[in-house]
């Protein structure tokens, strides 16, 4: 058999998912482990090899489902995980990488031995990773290196996230990432280093890794600030694996053309360096088997100089496998010495089987392996092995755009005509970089024009990646795809490989792959509810509430969103929940004010999705997020404003707009009490969606409206003690209250007395920072409610 080991590692695999999604005893899969390996053995004695390595599959399964269980529940038992302190605590312990630097924050990764808290010391474990901020009074970022020992003052963070149906896991995204907590802390000056004088190989490295940083900060730096330039921070990541510093819109940019891959050290980065190393061996004519050895050795280096980053593991490990095929064997099988390499990486960390890093790495290069060949017969020989990059980039795009498709709900195209220029240009650039680096130390004059050089190159790749945007066709955003769709392409791109058995299997199988693959980049599924459904997003300390009309058309009230640009909700909470409910169009996208929790996410929506019409009430003169807001929202889209006494209908439901009062369209400053009110009413039952109104605002509905009766309210901001009057509930009277709160949030809402005046109203109250994301469905008579976390009917 040419390849077991890729059975093997299929069946590792398997045992891994199985456990995951059935929590299998420890126990248990230990005991079938044993009893198939001593069968396996029993019969290879017996001389039945075939049955012997069914058997040793068997055990693989067997072994992948132990493994995981015994991580999980040693990250679950971990002592750090227990700890529940809800006030700044010291942590003690050594760093176990190099501080990542991000373009307003820092992140430490501290392997704690102590903490002390209210003055009560403690011995644990774990791992924690501290966020600190940076400011104008402490702009520099934080000296520290790997195995320093150091003392942090931090507040622990929940694992929790935010928490919508099927959404992304913060705690299974940490649990890959060998993290046990989150912790942050307010200022640079809470961290101080106990002892840094160690000399150990780690810490010298990361010394070295600090130096090569100051060398491209000194020579890629803005002239008035002094600040790393967008070209800097793209060097620093080809060659040192660092992207917290590139700005959100050059990777934006690169998501969008495809290009980002090569910014993700991994397979295609590491065979470039491998390319660049080889070549220069090749012309100093060095023997293949010392290159060979050569070769791996800067490999191992590179990969301790990046710290070993998943991506980077993987790729060094794949390339380490295969070099060492070749030191001892003249052929080496391509599958085989991938399978090893995932093999191994499984069996250090089952969780990476769930890590997209990990799935895409392996797919695109199963795929190349299996497709290359086939795909050259049908490519003219080209100049420039121009043949040879637009088959490998078309194989690897074969077996990725599934993962793409799911997980960054976006089709792109584009890579496969921009990786002709794309991939030698980032050759060019990091072959200059390697030369850069030292360059730096020894001769700064020449350093420097060498540095002018490289920052064209990569100004001119980044506008590489804008090459095609104005063909919006070969790059777009598409709703999350179905479980079968993905199943479909991945099967019938498989039987692609099988030996024709009967009369025309090939064209069969190829047509059956080509309806999947329609299916799947263009999801003409239309998105239907049966009800009126409504569901408060958990967007932290914000509100955006999706509206699902009986039908297909769909409204959203608000966007959440963070003050500035520290993250986008709109883009990772949002969209993605969308997306995953199969949405394409928002018929009607509604603003309340524009405050940054409400409006922010709002941009990013605009951009992902189709668009009907715009409500909102009043404009803001001078808001940069406003302006972006409105900028993003295409010319065809229909602005309405609406206002106290407006009424619309959506098929058998009726908008009731209750507040604001018409005014002035453009003012100073859209306050909480110019507040979008709207009741949506639906057969016997109806919602009021109070967004951020004070008393001053309910008063004004009350002496507007007689009939107020919901059975539904939206908690007028966010439980505030400035909202929700006695004499408001009251005429409301509604049986439920949902609040769109953050956990742990700065402004302390919501507000104790406001829970209390709720309870003895007899309503039942949801929070989106206890339940998570909260559906409301309506038939027209009754409601019937879930939730994201402890999910009720």
């Amino acid at each position: 058999m040419p390849f077991p080991f890729l059975f093997l590692v299929v069946s590792l695999a398997v045992g891994i998912l199985l456990s995951f999604l059935f929590s299998f005893s420890l126990q248990l899969s230990l005991l079938f482990l044993i009893v198939a390996l001593v069968s396996a053995w029993f019969f290879f004695l017996g001389r039945k090899s075939k049955l012997s390595f069914l058997l040793i599959l068997v055990s693989a399964l067997f072994l992948g489902s132990a493994l995981h269980t015994l991580h999980q529940n040693n990250y679950e038992k971990n002592s750090l995980r227990s700890l529940d302190y809800s006030e700044y605590a010291d942590f003690y312990g050594r760093l176990y990488k190099s501080v990542s630097r991000g373009q307003h924050r820092d992140f430490l990764y501290l392997k704690v031995n102590k903490v002390v808290y209210q003055n009560q010391e403690k011995r644990i474990r774990g791992n924690l990773r501290v966020t600190i901020p940076r400011s104008s009074e402490f702009p520099r970022p934080l000296e520290l290196f790997n195995q320093d020992k150091v003392k942090v003052s931090a507040r622990l963070l929940s694992d929790k996230g935010y928490q919508n149906f099927k959404g992304f896991s913060l705690k299974n995204y940490l649990q890959r990432q060998k993290i046990h907590r989150r912790a942050f802390s307010k200022s640079p000056l809470l961290v101080r280093k106990i002892e840094g004088k160690s000399y150990s190989p780690l810490r010298l490295i990361s010394i070295l890794r600090r130096k090569l940083q100051e060398k491209i900060e000194h020579y890629f730096s803005i002239p008035v600030s002094g600040l790393i330039s967008s070209q800097g921070t793209v060097l620093e990541a080809l060659l040192l694996g660092e992207r917290g510093r590139m700005d959100s819109s050059v990777k934006t940019s690169l998501q969008e053309s495809g290009l980002f891959h090569l910014f993700a050290i991994s397979g295609a980065h590491i065979a470039i360096i491998s390319f660049l190393l080889f070549s220069i061996l090749k012309l100093l004519r060095f023997p293949n088997r010392p290159s060979y050895i050569l070769l791996m050795t800067f490999l191992l280096f590179y990969a301790i100089l990046v710290e070993g980053r998943p991506s980077v593991l993987r790729a060094t490990i794949m390339s380490l496998a295969f070099l060492l095929g070749k030191l001892f064997w003249k052929d080496v099988n391509l599958l085989n010495t991938i399978s090893i390499s995932a093999f191994f990486l499984l069996l250090l960390s089952p969780f990476s089987l769930f890590d997209l890093g990990f799935q895409l790495t392996f797919a695109a290069t199963l795929s190349i392996i299996l497709f290359f060949p086939r795909v050259m017969k049908f490519l003219p020989k080209l100049p420039l092995r121009i043949s040879e990059i637009l088959a490998i980039s078309f194989t690897a795009q074969l077996g990725v755009i599934p993962l793409i498709a799911s997980s960054f709900n976006r089709v792109t195209f584009s890579s496969l005509v921009l990786n002709l220029v794309a991939l030698p240009l980032i050759g060019i650039i990091m072959a200059c970089g390697f030369v850069f680096l030292p360059l730096s130390f020894i001769f700064p004059h020449l350093a420097q024009h060498l540095s002018r050089g490289i920052d064209f190159l990569i100004a001119l790749f980044l506008g590489l990646t804008h090459f095609l945007d104005r063909l919006s066709f070969i790059s777009y955003r598409i709703p999350t795809p179905h479980l079968i769709i993905i199943i479909g392409y991945f099967a019938f791109l498989s039987f692609l490989l099988l030996p024709n058995k009967i009369r025309k299997q090939s064209h069969i199988f190829l047509g059956c792959f080509l309806i999947f693959f329609v299916l799947l980049i263009t999801h003409p599924f239309p998105s239907l509810s049966k009800t009126l459904k409504l569901t408060f997003i958990d967007v932290g300390q914000g509100d955006s509430v999706l509206v699902e009309f009986p039908g297909s058309k769909k409204m959203l009230v608000d966007g959440g969103g963070l003050p500035g640009n520290r993250f986008d909700i709109g883009e990772r909470v949002v969209s993605p929940f969308l997306w995953r409910k199969g949405i394409k169009k928002i018929h009607y996208l509604v603003l309340t004010h524009a405050h940054p929790d409400h409006l922010n996410g709002l941009r990013a929506v605009a951009r992902n999705f189709r668009l009907g019409e715009a409500w909102e009430a009043f404009s803001p003169l001078e808001d940069r997020s406003y302006t972006d807001y409105k900028e993003s929202l295409p010319s065809r889209v229909r602005q309405k404003r609406l206002f106290r006494g407006q009424l619309n209908r959506i098929g058998k439901v009726e908008i009731e707009v209750l507040h604001p009062e018409r005014g002035e369209l453009f003012v100073e400053n859209v306050g909480n009490e110019q507040s979008l009110v709207l009741r949506i009413i639906y057969g016997q039952t109806s919602f009021l969606l109070a967004a951020d109104i004070g008393r001053s605002s309910e008063g004004e509905i009350l002496g507007n409206f007689k009939d107020l009766e919901s059975l539904l309210l939206k908690s007028p901001h966010h439980g505030s003690n400035s909202s929700s009057s006695r004499e408001f509930l009251e005429k409301v009277s509604p049986q439920i209250i949902v609040i769109s709160v953050g956990a742990d949030n700065w402004y302390r809402h919501p507000d104790q007395e406001v829970i209390i005046r709720y309870e003895k109203m007899g309503a039942k109250i949801f929070r989106t920072d206890v339940h998570g994301a909260v559906e409301v469905s309506s038939n027209g008579q009754k409601l019937f409610v879930r939730t994201a976390v402890n999910k009720t009917d």
